[in-house]
């Protein structure tokens, strides 16, 4: 105990000798202390609270759903970096010094659970969530920018998360009754002018209009034909007639008087005489008959040329009517065959029109029905009051290090100087005097 005071006394001394390293070495801790305190921008705090309330619904046959996350998944959700690098780039649209490792740096999000839906669940199925998010830095303004943006960007950004199926396919279903809509349009359209490019009732009159000329030229060529064909017998027997008529009549006759009596008056020889007794004269008349038959042949075969012109130009008409008629009818069966194809397409596009409509209706219903899942129950306001850095802690700490620190020094600044003493005070060959004892 004795030597334990004696030690403590040559501390002391040693303290006391050496007072001003340690006095020094304080006041150069502390004035550090101030300097860099009162160097140091002032730090400000602004907070802002966001009150989650996932959308927990009980569906048939009493089975709870809906989207649940940890407490851990909501912090990586509030210091995602496509969030912090959204919010930056709305508060700095010109550009910053500041990063989003920074900004994630200067922010502290705490979770807090408030109750159970049911006792028997554990987590996840405790709601709601309260999350506290403090930003600090030294700017106060852009402090109140960064957490009122900060929070603006969290609910756009993460409310579809906790939607419902329903809630959730209204972006989708939206756009598909845009896009039903439009092809329905475009149906209804394509129908209108196709119907008046191709007017199915005007094709169907000209279909109907070609069918009576061709039952009309078919009569006719049946009447044309019979007239032929009995113009035909008749020309034949006419022909068969004039064959059997001769065009001439030969008619054998003896001298008349008056050449008898000049004959006989020359005086003829007996021989002469019996040769003029047997002298027949032929002539030649012509067959009226004959010239009748011929008359009527020549009118038979141009009546028979006549009907025969007539029958043919029927059938050439028949013909091209039957052409004309077979493609009007494909024509028209084709329209109608592409207005039915037309109007069943219409009437599925209308058909899921209506179901997309429903079904976009009855999201609508649950989107407005669903409570927001992310409230801000806390707005971020201009801090008044710095956080730091605490100038009186600061120099606190700085005297007590500048002390245990001065102390240090002394100690070591004293074993120096005894030891630059020691062999100037002690003889060659002599051993080291023990220290005295007191």
């Amino acid at each position: 105990m004795e030597e334990y005071e004696v030690n403590l006394a040559d501390y002391i001394r040693i303290l006391w000798k050496e007072k001003w390293v340690v006095i020094i070495t304080f006041i150069v801790a502390v004035g550090t202390a101030l300097i860099i305190s009162f160097a140091q921008p002032r730090q400000y705090q602004v907070q802002t609270a966001l009150l989650i309330l996932p959308p927990l619904f009980q569906e048939v046959g009493g089975q709870i759903s809906g989207t649940v996350l940890s407490p851990e998944t909501y912090k990586r959700l509030a210091l995602a970096n496509d969030l912090l690098e959204r919010t930056l780039q709305q508060v700095y649209p010109e550009g910053s010094t500041l990063t989003v490792e920074r900004l994630r740096e200067s922010m502290k999000v705490e979770i807090e659970q408030t109750t159970t839906i049911s006792k028997e669940l554990a987590f996840p199925a405790r709601f709601p969530l309260y999350m506290r998010v403090t930003f600090t830095g030294s700017d106060r303004k852009n402090l109140v920018r960064l957490a009122e943006t900060w929070a603006l960007t969290f609910v756009a950004q993460n409310t579809e998360l906790f939607m419902t199926r329903t809630a959730q396919s209204l972006e989708y279903l939206e756009q598909s009754f845009r896009e039903v809509e439009r092809e329905l349009h475009e149906k209804q359209e394509a129908l209108k002018v196709f119907l008046q490019d191709n007017p199915e009732t005007v094709i169907q009159a000209e279909v109907d209009a070609l069918k009576a000329k061709y039952a009309d030229y078919l009569t006719s060529l049946a009447d044309v034909e019979r007239q032929l064909a009995a113009s035909g017998a008749r020309l034949s027997a006419l022909r068969e007639a004039l064959e059997r008529e001769p065009q001439y009549f030969v008619v054998e006759r003896g001298p008349s008087n008056e050449a008898l009596w000049q004959f006989l008056g020359a005086r003829p020889e007996a021989k002469t005489l019996e040769a003029y007794a047997r002298l027949t004269i032929s002539d030649q008349i012509l067959n009226s008959t004959y010239v009748d038959l011929r008359g009527q042949v020549a009118s038979a075969e141009v009546e028979f040329a006549s009907l025969k012109a007539a029958a043919d130009y029927y059938k050439e008409a028949l013909d091209r009517i039957s052409t004309e008629l077979a493609q009007k009818q494909a024509k028209l069966t084709e329209v109608q065959i592409r207005r039915q194809q037309m109007e069943q397409e219409i009437a599925v596009l209308r058909d899921t029109y209506n179901r997309v409509a429903k079904s976009l209706q009855d999201a609508k219903i649950a989107r407005a029905e669903t409570a927001e899942p992310i409230k801000i129950v806390e707005r971020p306001v201009l801090p008044t009051t710095p956080v730091g850095p605490s100038r009186k802690l600061n120099v606190a700490v700085a005297g007590v290090l500048g002390l245990f620190l001065g102390v240090l020094l002394a100690f070591v600044v004293h074993y120096f100087q005894e030891g630059s003493k020691a062999p100037h005070s002690q003889e060659p060959g002599q051993p080291p005097q023990e220290p005295r004892q007191e």
